[in-house]
């Protein structure tokens, strides 16, 4: 990437000074992971799901029973002739507990890598936002100022109407450029009030609420080649992180079901109590009871495809999407690219000649060498010129904000 004589330049078009009442990409960023509700909520899942681990791990709760035997036509709803009290816990031998327990942990990542991932979607969409606002107002002020100066140039007009020196046809020429740019005008004004609902929404404010003056961030190659662009995103891209969380989840509801087969032993106490007696207890029974998987060998066989199957799916998810990323990556490198040597070609080869152009064409019309449609062309020039550098300049602010984001590195602008 080129980059010195395009850095000095973009500084010098592009600089903001972080005045009072500007409003920085980095408060901008800090708002919506401080308030929007989606990021909290995921923020409350992933303590959801943490919370189960705890649950995974606990042992069977314990059962206790009582049991009241009448004998001897005994009829009498509140008497007994014999009391049997019953207590049993399942003793967790298997190691199925450990297994739960590592299962809910696994789940429990994905839901943080989950909610990481909805919280770099939402900072790439504020991103996004900032920077179109960024890009239409420029236009905005470009069109303004070229508005402003054919409207001293249709009052010369109108003065030389006024003495018989001019034709009608250099007011109406002048008129209809201005009346184009003043469509222009409503749909930046459009284009500002769709980038500023957003970004306000993001920011969980309400849409119509007014933006300030925006603050230019400094701009900074986020890489020096694509291929560490590429291994940054494939190491660090939180999708893919998820990804990854996801198969090791998959790995432990594997290991979980091959060792289903596996019961617990439950062990059993029972104690009698025989009326009137005078004994709190006569006798006492232990014993041992295991339940019987391999009875139902089909139910885990199955439970053990599926647990295959949910495993090979994450693994090929998981590679269509490191694949995807490359692409992506790639598609976003090649577009910043693109926008930075725009900008060198506007900057540095036509903005100096349409500028030339339309200083002659308007010192033309003061001594009579000019026309007004000369003018006007050299101005719509001109400004079309300013446009697409503005617009070129902040692509490339915009596409280097992507790539940051797409390598899962929004902590810096």
């Amino acid at each position: 990437m080129r980059a010195p004589i395009f850095l000095f330049s973009l500084a010098l078009l592009t600089r903001v000074s972080a005045a009072e009442g500007e409003l920085t990409l980095d408060q901008v960023l800090e708002d919506v992971r401080a308030h929007h509700p989606q990021i909290r909520a995921a923020g409350a899942l992933t303590a959801a799901a943490h919370e189960r681990i705890a649950q995974a791990g606990a042992w069977e709760d314990p059962v206790a029973g009582l049991e009241l035997q009448r004998m001897n036509n005994n009829s009498r709803p509140l008497s007994y002739d014999a009391a049997e009290l019953q207590f049993s816990q399942k003793i967790p031998l298997s190691g199925n507990r450990e297994r739960r327990r590592a299962l809910a942990r696994a789940e429990a990542t994905v839901a943080a890598a989950g909610g990481r991932s909805q919280e770099f979607m939402l900072v790439a969409a504020a991103r996004e936002a900032f920077f179109l606002l960024l890009r239409a107002r420029a236009q905005l002020a470009l069109t303004r100022e070229t508005d402003r100066l054919l409207a001293h140039t249709a009052d010369l007009v109108r003065s030389r109407l006024a003495a018989g020196t001019a034709d009608p046809a250099a007011l109406f020429a002048a008129e209809s450029e201005r009346a184009r740019l003043q469509e222009r005008v409503l749909l930046l004004d459009r284009e500002i009030a769709d980038a500023s609902a957003t970004l306000n929404t993001l920011r969980n404010l309400p849409p119509q609420t007014p933006l300030g003056p925006l603050a230019t961030p400094a701009f900074a190659t986020p890489f020096a080649s694509l291929e560490e662009a590429q291994a940054q995103a494939i190491a660090h891209r939180p999708e893919l992180r998820e990804a990854d969380a996801r198969i090791t989840a998959t790995v432990r509801a594997q290991d979980l079901a091959d060792r289903a087969w596996r019961p617990d032993p439950e062990v059993m106490l029972k104690a009698r109590h025989f009326d009137g007696t005078g004994k709190i207890v006569n006798d006492y029974d232990t014993a041992v009871a295991i339940s019987l998987p391999w009875v139902n060998d089909a139910k885990y066989r199955s439970a053990q495809r599926e647990a295959a199957r949910r495993h090979e799916a994450a693994e090929l998810d998981a590679a269509v999407l490191r694949s995807k990323t490359a692409a992506e990556v790639r598609d976003m490198w090649q577009r910043l690219d693109t926008a930075r040597r725009n900008a060198d070609l506007y900057r540095d080869r036509l903005l100096p000649l349409s500028r030339q152009a339309a200083d002659q064409a308007r010192a033309g019309l003061l001594t009579g060498k000019a026309s007004v449609t000369d003018l006007v062309t050299a101005q719509r020039a001109l400004v079309d010129v300013q446009t697409n550098l503005a617009s070129h300049l902040a692509d490339s602010h915009r596409y280097a904000a992507m790539l940051q984001t797409l390598a899962g590195a929004t902590d810096h602008p």
